[in-house]
């Protein structure tokens, strides 16, 4: 008897969440819709900061966290508000991650389009980035672009090569990751330790700040550069050394790997660019053995990869 009354409530458990579930997605899709009218033809009847406020309580919600109608839903009432869109990038970003994950690139490019044609004022757009997958893009000619990034790059660093996202596309799928938007750059420093690494990334990053490559703001990260690129993407740069006969790459490769796994670098053959001499060994490091299966939703992890070089992370942001 006391097992099936705990069948029992543990069904009406299951039952009451599916219900709430789709209460809530009933809601998210109704606010949505709500938005989007409002953009397409306001009304001074729309109670903007009211919808978000809704919209951040039921982002607490069992299952609703970054889920892609949610965040479809903040950008467009967020909008509707009247707010610059430009402050939406964080969470188009995150759009465009869930969407992927979801194997749903589609549906994220039909939002875009949908945000477009409802803005009426281009105006409103300014410095929104739409992210593009390179599924849609030329891949021909963002290689030919990046061949051009990497001779600029190569007048300040010995060495640049295909690294971590860029170079599993290229090894694994011959060509460019299709859901993925940016392109990943490793330069290598004259440096032998995590501190001449820090000064050395730093006298880089002027030296490409000066020449007009990178911005001359610094990124959140400081580990990182974001190099302009000629297309509708992104070209992160990456700082790697050899210490001790150890190859460190942030954030991935902290001396799991011997100088010769790595250099002197080869050709690829699928770019022609330049590529770690085993390729295959450091996207073992990276992405574990389990690589060459393609995994859409896969997410870096960057608290360990921060624990791991916590010398060159803390001398970096004494040298900030």
């Amino acid at each position: 008897m006391l097992f099936w009354v705990r069948n029992l409530a543990k069904n009406n458990l299951r039952m009451n969440t599916t219900i709430e579930s789709a209460r809530t997605a009933a809601r998210i899709d109704e606010l949505r819709r709500r938005a989007l009218a409002q953009i397409i033809s306001p009304s001074d009847s729309y109670k903007g900061r009211a919808v978000l406020i809704e919209l951040g309580e039921l982002d607490s919600a069992p299952g609703v966290q970054t889920a892609p109608e949610l965040l479809e839903a903040t950008i467009l009432a967020f909008i509707a508000r009247g707010r610059r869109a430009r402050r939406i990038q964080k969470q188009l970003y995150r759009l465009f991650r869930a969407r992927v994950a979801a194997g749903e690139l589609g549906k994220y490019e039909q939002f875009v389009q949908v945000l477009q044609y409802a803005i009426h004022d281009p105006s409103q757009l300014e410095g929104l980035y739409f992210h593009s997958a390179f599924a849609t893009l030329d891949q021909q000619a963002i290689w030919t672009d990046i061949a051009s990034v990497v001779q600029r790059l190569e007048l300040v660093g010995k060495d640049v090569f295909l690294n971590s996202g860029t170079l599993l596309g290229v090894v694994r799928d011959k060509e460019l990751i299709a859901h993925d938007d940016d392109v990943d750059l490793a330069i290598r420093l004259d440096a032998s330790s995590a501190e001449q690494a820090v000064a050395q990334w730093k006298k880089t990053r002027e030296k490409l700040q000066e020449a007009g490559i990178v911005p001359e703001r610094n990124p959140k990260n400081p580990g990182t550069m974001q190099i302009k690129s000629a297309g509708v993407y992104n070209i992160d740069l990456f700082p790697a050394w050899v210490s001790e006969g150890r190859v460190y790459v942030y954030p991935h490769t902290c001396g799991d790997l011997s100088e010769d796994q790595v250099f002197p670098l080869v050709i690829c053959e699928t770019t022609g660019l330049k590529i770690p001499k085993d390729a295959e060994a450091m996207l073992t490091v990276n992405y574990g053995d389990g690589w060459r299966q393609p995994d859409p939703g896969y997410q870096f992890n960057w608290s360990r990869a921060n624990r791991r070089f916590a010398a060159f992370k803390q001398g970096l942001t004494a040298a900030a």
